[in-house]
């Protein structure tokens, strides 16, 4: 096997993302053990080949022997590979069972915040609503409060009160002039 380091990087992202922080120590170990139980698998493997061949450089006589020796290389290999399977099996079934749970656990996840949210939004909407409606009814009841004095003023003042409704009131007196300083002349 020749995985560079960009390649390793990847793999564990890929890994990350899948299996979770939580449960990814787990998988490495799994992941290890079958890597050793490969390992030990191919040197078997090329331990029996080099066996055999050698067997095949010795004399016709050894025939027999070297039979045997593919026979039990053969056995070895099929015990070999179904370890290997249900090895692999195995893994592939607890990375299934854990993306599954993942899944439907961020699923649960995302369904209740989805609902807090609504649930926040609605509670803060009412609120605002309420806020408003309250402001609203304030500012009615001041601007009639204020409608009723300026009522009772027009209605209660003698200068409207003696004066025909046909004519204007008669307008008030005008204070005492200051003089005010000359305009300048920026033209001089």
């Amino acid at each position: 096997m020749d995985i560079g380091w960009g390649e390793l990087l990847i793999i564990l992202i890929v890994a990350l993302l899948v299996v979770g922080p939580d449960k990814l120590p787990e998988y490495a170990r799994k992941t290890a053990r079958f890597v050793r139980n490969f390992q030990k698998v191919t040197t078997g493997l090329t331990g029996q080949i080099s066996k055999a061949i050698n067997l095949d450089d010795e004399e016709d006589g050894k025939a027999a022997g070297f039979k045997k020796d593919l026979i039990e290389v053969k056995k070895s290999l099929e015990k070999d590979v179904a370890d290997l399977k249900a090895t692999l099996d195995a893994q592939s079934k607890a990375v299934s069972e854990t993306v599954e749970a993942g899944t439907k656990d961020a699923a649960v996840s995302l369904e209740q915040n989805a609902k807090e949210i609504s649930e926040t939004l609605d509670i803060q909407a009412k609120t605002v609503s309420e806020t408003v409606a309250a402001g609203v009814n304030e500012a009615t009841a001041q601007l009639e409060k204020s409608a009723e004095e300026v009522s009772a003023a027009v209605a209660g003042s003698p200068e409207t009160a003696d004066a025909p409704l046909d004519e204007a009131p008669a307008p008030a007196p005008e204070p005492d002039p200051v003089p005010s300083p000359a305009p300048a002349n920026d033209f001089e």
